[in-house]
């Protein structure tokens, strides 16, 4: 295949088939060719081109597009031997690495790993992304490489910084869409043969965790009014059973006033239900590089998603009974009880948010540790002081009688019971000490539940303990 310059122009062999892809997959190529090509102002080899500039060649083609895989690299490396052999990932590192820099989220990678490490496995960890977004695109729910792919995926979120590029990837490859129709599928056929109760698997927590941390409020504005009914009946049981399905690592049995342990080791649970939270493994974190990481808890993005749902089902109304416009009105006519106003804030600002990135809870700040034996995917590190302050949002609770009943071995979930959605401010006040002794006692009668409420999670701030210390919480409802 020749380029020849004749009069500043590049002329291709198109009667050989290396010609033909260059032309299909390098048209940008072509033009940066002609540049090249003039400077020397004769005819010459495509060939003869040095191997340095033929990679920038390659990478100037590659930036076009920032979304989806390197195709016109592709394209190139199927011209000819000897092209393939100069833009091998053995011969040009520098190309890859920064070709995958350009695709996706590369801060977090660098951080753990280091910039050598990262650049030798960037070749590899491409071709790994770009394969679980394939598996998405085609809609293969019964992919040998599924449970890969969804690592994979909420690896790339957990690695998002603030360009996005990790999430704009997933978002171009319709993952939301995969997610809700493999999840209807999978939470159907696992409660069919579990009498009615969804079995958590290590790909139901996966896809239920993306699913969260991809939703918006366009991505829900997508769901039709069936749909979404019919997916909060598939997620209800996961909600508010928390006897099967914990958000917590303990057992719920070890959260008895007297049995909690400050050290935050679970002891062995005697529940009958089967675990819902799966312990750790070890999964290929980057390229070649394996690292352990915690499959995600299901119970509490399956809770998010599912409070998502229940305020896109609710419109906007004033109930008839409320006359008062604004607070002020109200208490000028000596009415106590709601107004317009207070209907009107609880709408528009109680509602769920959507996740945020970079800084999620299961953000790259949860493991950033260089070390080896670093487990990936936890809860992030407490920041003292954080919860401190006025909280407002809303609750959703179960009938307390139906719920007891639920916990029978025999039990199914059914249609379950209707929940009720009501507004909760709270202000919570945190303070700080390393005496044990300065918290409340257990057996001081004379406290009464308030009291009660500071000493019982002093002992679950034991399960954050920093240098010796514990922290106090004051809830005022």
């Amino acid at each position: 295949m020749k380029a020849v310059l004749p009069h500043g122009l590049i002329c291709f062999d198109q009667s050989t088939q290396a010609g033909k892809r260059l032309k299909r997959g390098g048209g940008k190529v072509a033009i940066f060719l002609h540049t090249i090509i003039r400077q020397f102002n004769m005819g010459i080899s495509l060939l003869d081109i040095p191997s340095e500039v033929l990679q920038k060649i390659a990478l100037f083609a590659v930036m076009g597009s920032l979304l989806g895989p390197p195709k016109e690299l592709h394209n190139l490396l199927l011209t000819c031997r000897a092209i393939r052999d100069h833009l091998s990932p053995q011969n040009a590192v520098r190309l890859y690495y920064i070709t995958f820099a350009s695709k996706f989220d590369a801060h977090a990678p660098l951080y753990r790993l280091g910039v050598d490490v990262v650049r030798a496995h960037a070749p590899h960890e491409m071709r790994r992304r770009f394969s679980a977004i394939q598996i998405f695109r085609r809609r293969h729910l019964d992919d040998p490489g599924l449970t890969e792919a969804l690592w994979i995926a909420y690896l790339m979120i957990e690695d998002s910084n603030t360009s996005q590029k990790n999430v704009k990837q997933l978002l171009s490859a319709g993952v939301p869409t995969f997610l809700d129709h493999f999840l209807r599928c999978q939470l159907k056929d696992s409660a069919a043969v579990n009498k009615g109760w969804p079995v958590m698997t290590e790909q139901i927590s996966l896809a239920i965790a993306i699913s969260w941390t991809l939703a918006s409020q366009r991505v829900m504005s997508y769901e039709s009014p069936d749909n979404r009914k019919e997916m909060m009946h598939l997620l209800r049981p996961i909600v508010f059973a928390a006897f099967r399905y914990s958000i917590f690592r303990a057992p719920e049995e070890s959260l008895d006033l007297g049995g909690f342990s400050p050290s935050g080791t679970a002891s062995a649970s005697a529940s009958p239900y089967p675990n819902a939270v799966l312990p750790h493994r070890e999964i290929q974190y980057f390229g070649g590089v394996r690292r352990k990481a915690h499959p995600p808890f299901a119970a509490v993005f399956a809770s998010l998603l599912y409070f998502v749902r229940t305020e896109l089902r609710t419109s906007f109304c004033v109930p008839s009974h409320i006359t008062c416009q604004t607070r002020e009105e109200a208490n000028q006519r000596g009415i106590v009880g709601l107004c317009a106003d207070d209907v009107r804030h609880f709408y528009t600002h109680c509602r769920t948010r959507f996740a945020d990135f970079p800084g999620i809870d299961v953000g790259i700040q949860s493991a950033l540790g260089k070390s080896p034996d670093t487990i990936l995917c936890q809860p992030s590190f407490y920041r003292l002081g954080t919860i401190s302050g006025q909280w407002q949002g809303s609750e959703l609770f179960p009938n307390i009688q139906e719920y007891t009943e639920w916990q029978s071995l025999n039990a199914t979930p059914g249609n379950f019971i209707k929940d009720s959605r009501k507004p909760l401010y709270m202000t919570l006040e945190e303070h700080y000490t390393h005496d044990l002794r300065s918290i409340v006692p257990l057996d001081d009668k004379e406290n009464g539940s308030r009291n009660m409420s500071e000493m019982f999670i002093s002992y679950i701030g034991g399960f954050f303990s920093k240098s010796g210390g514990y922290r106090v919480l004051r809830l005022y409802g």
